[in-house]
């Protein structure tokens, strides 16, 4: 029997179905995995500008506003809103990205959305008390219901757990360890900051809101 020595355009496996026929015989894989990973980078990157479209809106909504409390605290960590996406966007453009499954990338992807929109809504609740700096203005309020019923900040657990989310959604180690050794500290560092102002602009208020709700993480006292 001779065979040809040209390849042949069919492969006796599933020959009807292309995809898998290539895949099967050893040829490049799908063309939409890059339409994939594209699209999912879009979506991570769009989460993301819930919070920064909220942040903008509020300052603008909120408008000029009489100081009853200046804090005193580090440049840094006066304004860590804005401070703690420099690693996201250092990673948005370089992820350093390891072959992660899809499914997983996914449900990173997910996690984006849903922290991104807990996160705004933080946000939203507060209304004009919203400020990225600590000072306490004239009028501020003590938010206890919503979002801040189930933790103390809120806006804070959606930043970081957006974070994590990324980090699987992008596939990258390098985002997740900079969630893990500057992200977290960081935000730690600003809740200790921000616990004593509200204790010294709401006093009694502040403490017995303390003893209910957990500080970062739900149902943990």
């Amino acid at each position: 029997m001779i065979y040809s020595q040209r390849s042949s355009p069919h492969c006796s496996i599933c020959p009807g179905h292309t995809d898998f026929r290539a895949f099967a015989c050893g040829g490049p894989p799908p063309q939409n995995q890059h339409v994939d990973e594209r699209t999912l980078r879009i979506a991570v990157l769009l989460s993301a500008h819930v919070i920064f479209l909220s942040a903008a809106a509020l300052r603008i909504i909120r408008g000029q506003r009489g100081h009853q409390l200046v804090a005193s605290a580090p440049w840094a960590i006066q304004y860590y809103p804005p401070l703690v996406w420099l690693p996201f966007l250092v990673a948005y453009v370089q992820p350093f990205a390891v072959d992660l499954d899809r499914v997983v990338r996914y449900v990173g992807l997910g996690v984006c959305i849903a922290s991104a929109l807990f996160a705004a809504w933080a946000m939203w609740s507060l209304g004009r008390s919203y400020g990225i700096r600590l000072d306490i203005f004239a009028g501020h309020a003590l938010k206890t219901d919503g979002p801040y019923a189930i933790v103390r900040h809120p806006m804070y657990l959606g930043i970081v757990v957006f974070n994590l989310g990324a980090s699987l959604a992008l596939a990258s180690p390098l985002l997740l360890a900079a969630t893990a050794l500057v992200v977290a500290p960081f935000t730690a560092l600003r809740i200790s900051y921000e616990e004593r102002v509200l204790r010294e602009a709401f006093g009694d208020r502040y403490a017995t809101y303390e003893r209910t709700t957990p500080t970062l993480v739900p149902l943990l006292s």
